[in-house]
């Protein structure tokens, strides 16, 4: 369907039925030109959450150029993936013979990644982000995304009320310290050099706290702030009161409607990072899989230092 008739692009919604998200067709550089494709642009991306860019233009200076749309970008904080050639881009490799295995939700193979919310551990989070892929894996691989309006508004009145001046506290490490963010049992069966030394550094980014729920300025609806992965416990409740509710929380947020986007190399995924949680399925450990993404950067302003309790 078209948008506008002032538009040049198409769109549609992101599945049938699916409550957030947005596809659209046809979007190129030269469009970005004008202020109104623009700033109907950014509509869509603080409204529905998740854009998918089809039968456009997919390259990497296209990917910069678009993402510049949604705000000033940045360098990630984690320097080991940051692209040396382009700094505001970050490159994720899964290679055979040199990636983590992992066997969680009765699937075993390589860089699986639970859900969460990029850069939780620290205390500004980005604002979202663009990923395009340039060697799709054949299998698996695919990118998860839940959008936590939604979350909020299928919560029960009382658990609303109950969670509604409550933290989170977060950390970075390695991913045995998560319990949150999956469901069953998580098996990590290899280690690669790569992953371990990112949790080696894990010490560089001290707990944080964010609260479990903010008001999307734009709109005045209300996100259930819960990042699964990177999640420690509640502040000021390390205990099993307090897991038992984060939790049931996290089991919410699982249950609530995922799209999953199978990769080609033709496409661009844009994402709101304050609102929708993100996850990847597993590849087969023989196959190879190369992502590349920007960060776009923000500061939602309600994000500080907290502090882990201290061992009994």
């Amino acid at each position: 369907m078209s948008d506008a008739k002032t538009m040049p692009f198409t769109v549609e919604p992101l599945k049938e039925g699916m409550p957030y998200g947005l596809i659209v067709h046809g979007l190129r550089a030269e469009h970005l030109a004008d202020d109104a494709v623009r700033e109907r642009l950014r509509r869509y991306w603080i409204q529905d959450g998740v854009v998918v860019f089809k039968d456009g233009d997919c390259n990497e200076d296209f990917l910069v150029e678009l993402s510049q749309v949604f705000g000033p970008l940045e360098v990630h904080p984690m320097k080991e993936t940051v692209n040396q050639r382009r700094p505001e881009l970050i490159t994720i490799f899964s290679k055979p013979g040199e990636n983590s295995i992992f066997e969680v939700e009765g699937e075993k193979g390589a860089n699986w990644l639970g859900w969460h919310s990029d850069l939780t551990y620290v205390e500004r989070i980005n604002h979202g982000g663009i990923l395009r892929a340039l060697t799709p894996s054949k299998d698996g691989g695919l990118t998860g995304f839940i959008d936590q309006v939604t979350a909020y508004e299928t919560l029960p009145d009382d658990l609303k009320a109950k969670i509604e001046n409550l933290s989170v506290v977060y950390k970075m490490g390695g991913f045995e310290i998560y319990k949150y963010g999956y469901s069953g049992d998580l098996k990590i069966v290899h280690v690669s050099d790569f992953y371990r030394m990112i949790w080696d550094t894990a010490d560089r980014y001290p707990p944080v706290a964010h609260p479990m729920v903010f008001v999307q300025p734009e709109t005045g609806r209300k996100v259930l702030h819960i990042s699964p992965f990177f999640a420690m416990h509640v502040e000021g409740m390390a205990n099993e009161e307090g897991d038992a509710l984060l939790k049931q929380l996290c089991d919410h947020i699982l249950a609530c409607p995922i799209y999953r986007h199978k990769w080609s190399t033709d496409e661009l995924v844009l994402w709101d990072n304050w609102r929708v949680l993100h996850s990847v399925t597993p590849i087969p450990a023989d196959q190879e899989r190369i992502m590349q993404r920007t960060t776009i950067k923000g500061d939602y302003g309600l994000g500080r230092l907290a502090q882990l309790p201290k061992a009994a």
